[in-house]
């Protein structure tokens, strides 16, 4: 929170006083709103430092604002501050430094017009383009984020122009890079057809830079011999590298194309498939995320099958793809492949169960993934049983088992819960968390809380807690919170 008050304080001084003069100053016709909320929290814990004795935290005072306000009819306000202990913020303990302090949270002005849309935004994620199959650009690589998003920039979309639609942003990062990115597009025959292209780039010293273009064919509309199979979608998108910097070296493996089929019907049977070939530098540092970075250098094959067994409630799925490097037997993972099958039931009384098995290999070894649930739900209490096998018959294996309940306990109790238990080879390991929520005043809430819910937020398929390198346990927190609407 501290390096999001202390970023960009020239930018966002000149962000806040223009929006405070349309908030405060705008005609008798303005709608204006003024809402937010106080709260409390304090936390009771054991085990710091290996001390098994409790410790009472001292509590978090925060408070937020969201000012709105529409001056005019085609433009609107928006803004969100907070204040906020610095005991909790900087997890300062020395009494001389303990201060309240305010900041900007999110801001933004908005100007819309019949086929155009303007954002002033600062620490806001507006960086979203609707690119098709490669993703030359990831947005948590623009949005700055740290506790939030702490970019700042410009974004622009339109649509029914001369038959385009698109969008466009330019960005500031608190490290002084800057981004610029954009997308268009236009349909033919009827939605038939889309073309597109995307561009991107980050300034630096140098700068990463991606130019592709995209294209869409709605095959089995397009040709009537083909109409039976269903839509039968044809995409592909090709894109280059066009970065000048010592880390993308001369002209090869600055290419990548990704082509993809589907919405294939044959009679209960639905098909996908996709190819992918990405150079050796085609993903940059500053444009892409780790995952895409990691696929540097790679061909992909994949293929998906869906089937829905006639008259039951039965959804069958199986899938397979084999990774291929380019750098050969010294790639980080050497070739992937993966296979694997999913069955989706539904029972009566609102139960529903599922069963996926998944063999996945690389270099490494051979890495076999079994997972079972049921859920179950009514209007007083849903249930959900999961259990998992990781890395089957491995030096490595796991067992994980779940148990999750959501209790309507009143009209304004209510109580959640999630156990966990994982057993390796040489210990067994659990987690739980629990909350105690009431309802029953007017513009506030109040509930109780403990375990640290990090631990099993994806259940047995959480990646931190259930994996052979953690040693968590259960988090002795307690936490207390009350917040206060207005």
């Amino acid at each position: 929170m501290t390096r999001q008050r202390r970023y960009g304080a020239a930018g966002t001084a000149t962000f806040l006083a223009t929006a405070l003069l349309l908030a405060l100053a705008p005609p008798a016709t303005a709608i204006t709103t003024l809402e937010g909320y106080s709260d409390m929290m304090t936390v009771l814990k054991s085990g710091v430092g290996g001390d098994p004795s409790w410790e009472l935290e001292n509590p978090r005072l925060y408070a937020e604002l969201r000012l709105k306000t529409s001056p005019w009819t085609d433009i609107d306000t928006f803004l969100k501050v907070a204040a906020e202990s610095s005991d909790w913020v900087d997890d300062v303990n020395d009494v001389d430094s303990k201060r309240t302090d305010l900041f900007l949270k999110e801001g933004h002005l908005r100007f819309r017009g019949d086929r155009v849309e303007a954002y002033l935004f600062t620490r806001q994620d507006r960086f979203w383009l609707n690119e098709p199959l490669l993703g030359v650009l990831d947005q948590g690589q623009v949005k700055d984020d740290s506790y939030g998003a702490r970019a700042q920039g410009i974004r622009l979309d339109f649509w029914d122009t001369y038959g385009l639609q698109g969008a466009f942003f330019y960005s500031d990062k608190s490290n002084g890079y800057d981004h610029r990115a954009g997308r268009v597009s236009r349909f033919f025959a009827e939605d038939r057809i889309v073309l597109g292209s995307t561009y991107a780039r980050a300034d630096y010293q140098d700068f990463d830079e991606v130019i592709a273009f995209d294209g869409e064919l709605a095959v089995g509309e397009l040709v009537p011999a083909l109409r039976r199979f269903g839509r039968v979608t044809w995409a592909t998108e090709y894109g280059r590298n066009t970065s000048r910097d010592s880390r993308y070296p001369g002209d090869d493996g600055r290419n990548g194309i990704k082509t993809e089929l589907r919405d294939v019907k044959v009679g209960p049977f639905r098909f996908l498939g996709s190819y992918e070939d990405i150079g050796t530098i085609f993903y940059t540092d500053e444009l892409s995320s780790g995952d895409n970075r990691n696929k540097n250098g790679y061909t992909r094959y994949y293929a998906e099958a869906h089937y829905r067994v006639p008259t039951k409630a039965v959804n069958l799925k199986g899938w397979t793809y084999k990774e291929e490097p380019k750098a050969g037997p010294d790639a980080e993972e050497g070739t992937r492949k993966e296979w694997g099958t999913e069955a989706y039931l539904e029972f009566v009384n609102g139960f529903t169960g599922k069963v996926e098995y998944k063999y996945f290999e690389n270099r490494d070894g051979i890495w076999p993934n079994l997972f079972t649930e049921v859920t179950g739900e009514n209007r007083l209490v849903k249930l959900v049983l999961q259990y998992r096998i990781k890395d089957m018959n491995a030096d490595y294996e796991l067992t994980a088992y779940g148990f999750g309940v959501n209790v309507n306990l009143s009209e304004n109790w209510k109580f959640y819960a999630r156990v966990m238990n994982v057993d390796e080879l040489t210990e067994s390991r659990q987690t739980a968390f629990a909350q105690l929520r009431y309802l029953g005043w007017s513009g506030a809430e109040f509930f109780v809380e403990f375990g640290n819910p990090d631990q099993s937020n994806d259940f047995v398929n959480d990646g931190d807690f259930v994996n052979h390198d953690s040693g968590a346990t259960t988090e002795k927190v307690f936490k207390a919170f009350v917040r206060i609407y207005y």
